[in-house]
């Protein structure tokens, strides 16, 4: 008999069906140990930490041990990224003495072949990803419990909190919101034609902004009663690209944008669809796809939409961070359908299939109709732009909107009907507020975060009542602000978008075990502290490489 654990039970329940009766297939529910809830639990000059046991785990423990002791082999398949590889440090830690020989199994899709493939290469935890959990974990503590008690005596209240990743988030939306507020908008002037030729109208513009709308409404007058005719006509073909295949930002914020999803709802249903074996692990930022998941797709394509639809393979370049190991988020087969979280399945496969086919083909053309009146001293050139597409390519899958007008067979000579001549107003507008999926765009461009991380950002800072969605816009509140000035003034460097994908990447060291993580949180520990008037406490002893 064989024990298989994992996290979550649908995940268990999935696997249950594709081992069978030979495994016993148990879930942990999320982590077993965690810092303690209303304490610090770090030890300030050692930063060993004190982790506890989490409600309701010490009985999933003895049942677990009671198994392990019957068992031949405990797989631990818990998720394949820095949390699991923690749960999965702890579980060993309990089980180890039980007489179980102890593995660890990693696989990114919960389908027969990535399970019994991940059994065969089953091997031990993998003690940098550990140490990286452990070096974010507890400098995440650190930073939380010394500066926010400045926020408590700067503002008088208690419920407020400081995080190393949310302050730069919040201080995205507060410095767009202070744009917002200073913009001054300004109006300008420009003259538009509406013109016709065999029946069919689009319009052409004088390319030039006037401040004064008296200066656009003189050339208004002058061209009305002229003679438009086409001096030129320029077309070029002009090929998009597919999309890249789906990573865990791209996804929530596609998610958000297309089916207005909140970006925690999208990775919930998305970690639901990997549990039940419909896709790939949801937590990546690799874009990255296998073989045969390749050739799969690629005759998807070709059986349904034909030869020409098949695009060329693409070097995709990931993020110099990205996990190597991970793959796209994609179906693991192109048959079936989910009974829950279609929209978002369907999103997924769409995306995915469009990665893999062929250029959308435009034709881009440009006009110039000169027009020639008595009341100009030489004539005027207007410009008229249109676009037609000739080849829909990975369109055809996925949804793009092509900007631009169609134009009528123009040519070289051509006298052009004028409908209308008008002077059109337009305003300067702000820059826009952030919807969710554009600010997780965002912090990804500014290596803040991670692909677990995005959502919880998002969330956290709508928890503590730093921001609020109106029409899926986000706003700052006025606690948010407060706190961001209050950061700002104090904690300039925690509020750096540079310093916080620095710390990232140093995480990223610790996992490759090019860093030792006590020496990396000291370091980052100390830069917030000493920029905040604070000094961290001196190591009792040099950091060691143990775990603990």
């Amino acid at each position: 008999m064989f024990l298989f654990i994992v996290e979550s039970p649908t995940k268990a329940k999935t696997i249950s069906r594709i081992l069978g009766k030979e495994f016993i297939v148990r879930a942990t529910l999320g982590h077993i140990k965690d810092l303690p809830e209303n304490d610090i639990g770090v030890d300030e000059r050692t930063l060993k930490p004190r982790y506890v046991y989490l409600r309701g785990k010490k009985k999933k423990l003895r049942d677990l041990k009671r198994i392990a002791r019957r068992s031949k082999v405990v797989y631990i398949g818990t998720d394949p990224d820095r949390e699991g590889e923690a749960i999965a440090y702890f579980l060993k830690e309990e089980l180890r003495d039980t007489g179980a020989e102890i593995r660890r199994v990693v696989f990114y899709e919960i389908t027969e072949r990535a399970i019994r493939k991940g059994i065969e290469e089953a091997g031990d935890i993998n003690m940098n990803l550990v140490r990286s959990q452990f070096a974010r974990r507890i400098l995440d503590r650190l930073i939380g419990y010394k500066v926010s008690p400045v926020l408590w005596k700067e503002l008088g209240s208690r419920n407020l909190s400081a995080g190393r990743v949310q302050s730069p988030a919040l201080r995205l939306i507060v410095d767009r919101e202070e744009e917002i507020r200073n913009f001054k908008p300004r109006k300008y002037y420009y003259v538009k034609a509406i013109l016709e030729k065999d029946g069919r109208t689009f319009e052409a513009v004088y390319d030039y902004r006037y401040s004064n709308p008296s200066d656009a409404k003189d050339i208004e007058e002058r061209i009305r009663d002229g003679i438009f005719v086409v001096a030129s006509v320029i077309k070029k073909e002009d090929k998009v690209p597919p999309p890249k295949p789906f990573i865990t930002s791209s996804l929530q914020s596609e998610g958000s944008s297309r089916l207005g999803l909140s970006p925690e709802r999208v990775q919930s249903i998305a970690q639901m669809l990997y549990e039940e074996g419909f896709i790939t692990y949801p937590r990546t930022d690799s874009y990255r796809m296998s073989g045969d998941a390749v050739k799969m797709f690629i005759e998807f394509i070709e059986h349904n939409f034909g030869k020409e639809y098949v695009g060329k393979r693409r070097r995709l370049r990931d993020r110099k961070t990205a996990q190597g190991a991970h793959e796209c988020i994609r179906p693991t087969s192109v048959g079936g359908r989910p009974p829950k979280g279609e929209e978002v399945y369907d999103l997924i496969f769409r995306r995915t299939t469009a990665s893999l086919m062929s250029d959308m083909v435009l034709q881009r053309t440009e006009v110039s109709i000169e027009v020639v009146s008595p009341a100009l001293r030489k004539p005027v050139l207007l410009t008229a732009k249109g676009v037609k597409v000739l080849f829909d390519g990975w369109t055809k899958v996925y949804p793009y909107e092509v900007q631009g007008q169609t134009l009528p067979d123009l040519r070289e000579g051509d006298r052009l009907k004028v409908v209308r001549v008008f002077v059109e107003e337009k305003v300067t507008q702000p820059p826009p507020r952030y919807t969710e999926g554009a600010l997780i765009k965002t912090l990804e461009k500014l290596g803040i975060g991670r692909p677990s991380t995005y959502a919880v950002i998002v969330r956290t800072l709508k928890e503590r009542g730093y921001v609020r969605v109106v029409k899926g816009k986000l706003y700052p509140t006025e606690k948010g602000i407060s706190v961001a000035k209050v950061l700002r003034e104090k904690f300039t460097v925690l509020m750096d978008y540079n310093f916080t994908a620095r710390m990232e990447e140093e995480l990223d060291k610790v996992e490759e075990g090019r860093r030792n993580w006590k020496e990396v949180v000291r370091e980052l520990f100390k830069e917030v502290m000493a920029q905040g008037g604070l000094e961290p406490p001196t190591p009792r002893f040099s950091a060691g490489c143990s775990t603990n």
